[in-house]
């Protein structure tokens, strides 16, 4: 019955859970309007990709998804949320020096609030609220939001996905090494949404002063916002170019001799 359900059936939600997250700056139960409206908002945004512009990528991960695909989906969500974040921390710790300390670990769960209300604040709850923060010392920090992990769990699908269809065309190929690849483009291209200041602090020269100055603050926030969902899309239209279709000519084959 699940499968039935027509993808515009959750825009209502989404359309709730963004009205609650608006109206948390004038409610006094901020903390409660933001955590249900953020839950309603992405829950019913991942359900409605899947049902429409992902559908392929996770009908193809739902069929073929064995105990290796499991594994492999759990190893690059690791890999996504911890292990490259971690990376990146102590690459640039080793680089500019330590960016701040942490004494002892901790675990915390945290909603900030933001004012004025306004369509400025409601992006905002939308991108960094409600935050599930980790932190291990001496400078080890990671902090994940449901924007962060809704793009993850995309990423991570399409780069399940693709490597399970690539090593079921292996079966048929036999020059394996051109598939090397697709799937190393497929990791590359989904680590970029992971931690994205640090790795335009890594990557661009002046990094450090693009850290400090409004425009460069500016240029990591867009980053933050726009370079998961790209990522996302790529990686998908990049899944699709591994179902090749046949010529056009041997398809007009195949429909005479169906005649």
């Amino acid at each position: 019955m699940g499968s039935s359900v027509k993808p515009f059936y959750y825009v209502p939600f989404m359309v709730i859970g963004l009205i609650l997250v608006y109206l948390a700056p004038f409610s006094d139960s901020y903390s409660v309007y933001v955590i249900f409206g953020n839950f309603l908002f992405w829950s019913s945004l991942l359900s409605l990709l899947f049902k429409s512009a992902l559908k392929g990528v996770f009908n193809y991960l739902t069929r073929n998804i064995t105990g290796k695909g499991y594994v492999i989906y759990g190893i690059y969500l690791t890999f996504h949320y911890v292990v490259y974040s971690i990376a990146l921390e102590r690459l640039l710790t080793a680089i500019y020096g330590q960016l701040f300390s942490i004494s002892s670990s901790f675990v915390s769960f945290n909603v900030s609030p933001y004012y004025p209300g306004g369509p400025y604040a409601t992006l905002i709850n939308l991108l960094f609220n409600p935050s599930l923060a980790l932190g291990f010392p001496p400078n080890f920090f990671l902090e994940l939001t449901f924007y962060s992990i809704s793009m993850g769990f995309l990423i991570g699908g399409i780069v399940t996905a693709t490597i399970l269809r690539v090593l079921d065309m292996s079966k048929f190929i036999k020059v394996r090494a051109i598939l090397v690849a697709p799937v190393m483009g497929v990791i590359a291209g989904g680590s970029c949404c992971v931690s994205i200041p640090l790795i335009l602090a890594t990557a661009i020269p002046a990094a450090n002063v693009l850290l400090f100055v409004p425009s460069g603050e500016t240029a990591l926030f867009l980053a933050y916002i726009f370079l998961p969902p790209v990522t996302t899309l790529a990686l998908a239209l990049h899944f699709r170019t591994l179902f090749p279709k046949p010529p056009k000519q041997m398809r007009m084959v195949e429909r005479k001799e169906g005649k």
